[in-house]
């Protein structure tokens, strides 16, 4: 199946278009990651950016019948979010993403036990 070359441009469209529903609604990145980790109106920010710019690439691509229009918008959608919410993790004294509290989700040490010493098994 051949490639839409004009659904892809409106995609590219709806993709700018995107960026700039995001910037309305978000600070810029920079600011987020200065501010402390896992701030809930950045959270509470970044949900209503996401479901705004979604609901306006598939208005705008069922308006174009294009799969390609979703999926360039789509694609610049997950990469925008994605960096918002690695802004809002990382800790701006470390500079590194740490766990949510009372998660560990990043957190390695909670998972490993030592091991038995088997030196003194001969056998």
């Amino acid at each position: 199946m051949p490639v839409n070359r004009h659904g892809v441009e409106l995609g590219v469209l709806v993709g700018l278009v995107n960026t700039v529903i995001f910037l309305h609604y978000m600070p810029p990145v920079t600011d987020v990651r200065a501010a402390e980790p896992f701030n809930a109106s950045v959270e509470s920010s970044e949900r209503t950016a996401l479901l705004a710019t979604t609901a306006f690439t598939l208005l705008i691509a069922g308006f174009g019948r294009s799969l390609e229009t979703f999926m360039v918008g789509g694609a610049v959608i997950v990469g925008v979010d994605f960096a918002y919410k690695h802004a809002n993790a990382v800790n701006p004294g470390t500079n590194k993403m740490q766990a949510v509290e009372g998660t560990g989700a990043l957190d390695t040490t909670d998972n490993v036990h030592s091991l038995p010493d088997y030196a003194g098994n001969a056998g």
